[in-house]
């Protein structure tokens, strides 16, 4: 039996003691305990967000310009992921005999890599 079902079985209990005050006292316990209830689902999953960034983390390395991700030919904006821990794949505008241009989707950022 979970902590609002035990709440709502009070609440039962306190309506046949036909008591206003203590009735009014339960129901306003009852709120505030779906309110914890949500608030910790909902920190559950802001945890849950954050360990699978922390273990995403560990497989990104920075080759500069870049980061790169083990088994991913494409290499992510450096500037995303030091700024908003974005993982933003660049894409490959042109490759010329002097240099080649990578452009950020996300942030616009335009890469220029010399040879």
């Amino acid at each position: 039996m979970g902590i609002i079902d035990t709440v709502k079985d009070v609440a039962i209990l306190v309506q046949k003691a036909d008591n206003i005050d203590l009735v009014k006292h339960v129901l306003a316990l009852q709120t505030q305990a779906q309110e914890m209830l949500d608030e910790n689902r909902a920190l559950k999953a802001s945890v849950e967000e954050l360990e699978k960034l922390l273990t995403f983390a560990k497989t990104v390395k920075f080759q500069a310009p870049f980061y790169v991700v083990e088994n991913d030919n494409i290499p992510l904006c450096a500037r995303c992921w030091e700024v908003n821990k974005k993982a933003v794949h660049v894409v490959s505008i042109y490759k010329g005999s002097d240099n080649d241009r990578w452009d950020c989707p996300e942030c616009k950022y335009m890469y220029l890599i010399d040879h």
